[in-house]
């Protein structure tokens, strides 16, 4: 949202170093899109905001809902994936579960991933389209189609890895459908190097779009910004690896994932090269950079949920010829159907971010009673907030919404050590459960020695905040909501 509003305020499509230091870690098209789409409904002064809870929540209500919605148009794009791969039980099965199972629901939050999804989705729908139409007419006309259909899935390729650069794992699947063998036609050398010229116009978006994010920080004279933040992004520490992501989207979804690896493994014994192509590079990828993060498999969230469904297909095949035991393919997916709606109802009433709304809205009236809000202020004057990078997000409301003199230090960046004076008279410590834990670190960081000093020794507690509600669900999503903890404090200088 903050890259986004820094869009929306005219201030270019990628973040400078002036607010964070890695500003070219990701592609730009997400904050672009995302801008594109809050402007159809003038946001945000259709909203008419003001600093009170309310409108704290409405300005993360309306891009939730525009992310809704494109989870709503990635159930029909799977919808249609699968009929045309193989047929309406399977699509209609595979849609029924990307709906309504728990995993779905990291969809609904505000990240790249939420965005790039239909454009892989609809890259893949673009390429399975022409495989079809390769295999039913050989006609100029359908010709002139099939080239359109090329190029429609391509640009949405591009589109994608413009959005985020992992999605390019996604190209071994698509060529291998492009190239798929029609058995209709002559094992030719002309035919081989007309779907090699196919493949040829296929690639020409997916390499010209995301080039224009190297080609942008050339012409700004910000390459070195850009390299910067590419190996800062693949050389990330201190996160999870693969293993560890699969056992957290395990607990998430137990059934969907459980089942789903399954109908993967089943797809694998049969020879299914859709299902493995698009399941194995991506986690190759995950475990070759080992810093995953339970949102990454949004991109295998459909294909988990079409192998379950083919897996339920084929079973119920096999055994057609007894009734009751050909049932029982329908009746798993039944209830796992059930136990995943019943588990997104329970997270729909469990309020999860009522206390990070509060903790925003203080930290917000903070800086407007601090005097954060004078217009054309120097910048010593303004107010510095201070936490771990989960509380950055609390930056872009009173910055872009409020026009408030904030600048941010994140206690999480490799190349701050905090050793530069704060630039402000005036300077407000959130503590998240994340960066209280450092404080009591046996063996602590230079680093962090300074920040628990400048903590407990220059600053005092104006206010706390316990989420009573974080252990009231055995829900481990509710755990890894990425919110600040069971318990945050805020602390002042002033």
């Amino acid at each position: 949202m903050r890259r986004a509003m820094q869009v929306l305020e005219g201030l270019g499509p990628q973040e400078s170093k002036e607010t964070y230091d890695y500003g070219y870690d990701h592609p730009f098209f997400g904050q672009i899109f995302l801008a594109a789409t809050l402007s159809l409904v003038n946001y945000p002064d259709s909203i008419n905001p003001s600093v009170n809870l309310h409108s704290i929540e409405m300005l993360y209500l309306v891009p939730r809902v525009m992310m809704g919605i494109l989870a709503v148009i990635d159930t029909f794009l799977i919808y249609n994936i699968a009929e045309t791969r193989y047929n309406r039980k399977v699509a209609f099965i595979s849609a029924t579960l990307f709906a309504v199972m728990p995993l779905s629901r990291i969809l609904r939050a505000i990240l790249l991933d939420s965005i790039e999804l239909p454009f892989i989705l609809l890259s893949i729908l673009f390429a399975v389209y022409y495989a079809k139409s390769v295999s039913q007419n050989t006609s100029t006309n359908s010709r002139d189609k099939n080239i359109l259909l090329i190029l429609l899935s391509g640009i949405f390729l591009g589109l994608a890895i413009f959005t985020k650069v992992p999605v390019f794992t996604m190209t071994p699947l698509l060529a291998s459908i492009i190239l798929k063998k029609d058995n209709r036609s002559p094992n030719s050398d002309s035919t081989r190097l007309s779907r090699l010229k196919t493949l040829g116009i296929w690639f020409i978006p997916i390499v010209l779009i995301p080039m224009m994010w190297p080609a942008y920080a050339i012409s700004m004279g910000q390459f070195g910004d850009w390299l910067d933040g590419v190996l800062y992004q693949t050389g990330r520490q201190g996160g999870r690896d693969l293993s560890y992501s699969i056992m957290l989207v395990t607990q998430i979804d137990p059934l969907l994932v459980t089942f789903g690896l399954a109908g993967v493994v089943y797809s694998a014994i049969k020879k299914d090269y859709f299902v493995i192509l698009w399941t194995l590079p991506y986690l190759i990828f995950l475990y070759l950079i080992g810093w995953v993060v339970y949102f990454h498999w949004s991109v295998l969230l459909p294909i988990l949920c079409i192998a379950l469904a083919i897996m339920a297909d084929r079973l119920r095949e096999t055994f057609a010829a007894y009734k009751l035991i050909g049932l029982l393919p329908y009746v798993m997916i039944s209830a796992v159907a059930i136990f995943g709606f019943l588990s997104i109802a329970a997270l729909t009433t469990s309020h999860l971010n009522t206390t990070y709304n509060e903790v925003y809205l203080f930290v917000t009236r903070e800086l407007e009673h601090t005097g954060a809000n004078t217009y054309n202020q120097d910048e010593e004057d303004g107010t510095t907030l201070i936490g771990s990078h989960r509380t950055r997000a609390l930056i872009w409301i009173p910055k872009y919404i409020f026009n408030y003199g904030v600048i941010f230090r994140d206690t999480d960046l490799p190349n701050d050590n905090f050793t530069k004076p704060i630039q402000t008279k005036k300077f407000l410590i959130v503590a998240d459960s994340n960066l209280l834990s450092r404080f009591t670190e046996v063996k602590q960081h230079e680093k962090y020695k300074r920040i628990t000093t400048l903590y407990y020794n220059t600053s005092e507690t104006i206010a706390t905040f316990i989420d009573k509600g974080s252990n009231r669900y055995n829900f481990h999503n509710i755990r890894e909501n990425h919110g600040f903890g069971p318990f945050v404090e805020v602390r002042a200088n002033y």
